[in-house]
């Protein structure tokens, strides 16, 4: 998802030693002096709605990046500052930024977390003993050792002689006319020469950047901590992208009938095919069943090689590779 800015929002920080509430820019409680915590919370002032600052300085304290403690008094500088205000130490070694990022409560919601009770951590439970992990360890080999045997048992096969008991063939040819086709796509995939009929703007796809077409459809506005004192109001938002969606025309070959020819014999052969003018031979298929008796039970095979089922012919001797599913794999004629 994109992220994007609203705007900037004041926050405040509590005062841990009186309870003061503070402006979330000012360094030190205004009650009692007291500076302000590095690990302090800040908070959401108003909680129905977003009191957006307009003062410029602010916003661009906010975007320069997280205040930094200083490492020997504790006093909250700017992103910016080298020294610290309050004790001249060198904030650049060990100067510890806030952290920006967190998700702002607002003061309700910090005074409910603060009220709720506290959950005990149950006592955590005694370890298995080795003999009990052990065991456990030998079942799933066991059930893994079954589930290899059961997939070898499925995927193995066995040789049986079989003798062909009749036999079906099936052929077909595809008629194709060059006729006027009708169709729809994305305006971009219609291909060149159809005649476009009518269009209408349709949801195509959602992508995080915004595009051409799109329509912005963003999540609940929060407010993130800056680090500053100032909280940025952001909304997570994805744009679903409209095209035009269309019917067209166009001149082509299509499937307008299809020729079939049956047996029951080894000679198969293709259906007569009479074309009129504007009309075509499009796709042939083919299929071949044998069908055949062996050990007391009856198999049967389908295929497309033509060669291989004129060689069935009825009586003949076959070895199948049959799985344990009884579906035969191939056969090959019996020497």
């Amino acid at each position: 998802m994109a992220r994007k800015t609203i705007g900037f929002v004041p926050l405040i920080w509590i005062c841990p030693s009186c309870d003061t509430q503070n402006p979330g820019p000012i360094k030190t409680c205004t009650s009692c002096g007291a500076p302000q915590p590095t690990d302090i919370q800040f908070l959401q002032v108003d909680e129905e709605r977003f009191n957006f600052i307009k003062d410029e300085a602010l916003i661009r304290m906010a975007q320069t990046g997280p205040d930094i403690h200083c490492p020997y008094c504790g006093t909250r500088n700017p992103a910016t500052a080298k020294l610290c205000s309050n004790c001249g130490g060198d904030l650049s070694l060990g100067g510890k930024a806030r952290q920006v990022g967190q998700r702002v409560k607002t003061v309700s919601e910090a005074e409910k977390s603060e009220a709720a009770p506290r959950v005990t951590t149950p006592e955590p439970k005694k370890g298995l003993s080795r003999g009990a992990i052990l065991f456990g360890i030998i079942a799933i080999l066991a059930c893994l050792a079954g589930a290899i045997a059961l997939m070898m048992m499925l995927f193995r096969t066995d040789e049986i002689t079989a003798t062909v008991t009749d036999v079906a063939w099936e052929r077909s040819v595809n008629i194709e006319a060059y006729t006027t086709v009708t169709d729809q796509d994305w305006w971009d995939e219609i291909p060149g020469g159809a005649d476009i009929r009518s269009c209408k703007s349709t949801y195509r796809y959602t992508t995080d950047q915004p595009q051409a077409n799109a329509t912005e459809v963003c999540g609940e506005a929060y407010v993130e901590d800056t680090g500053t004192g100032v909280g940025e109001v952001v909304q997570e938002c994805v744009y679903d992208v409209y095209d035009d969606y269309c019917d067209y025309t166009y001149l082509g070959w299509v499937i307008v009938d299809a020729i079939t020819e049956t047996g029951s014999d080894v000679y198969p052969s293709w259906p007569y095919v009479a074309l009129e003018g504007d009309q075509r031979e499009g796709e042939r298929t083919e299929k071949y069943q044998i069908r055949f008796s062996g050990d007391g039970e009856r198999y049967i095979y389908t295929t497309s090689d033509a060669q291989l089922f004129q060689m069935a012919s009825p009586g003949s001797r076959w070895i199948l590779e049959v799985n344990s599913l009884g579906g035969v794999q191939s056969i090959e004629p019996y020497n």
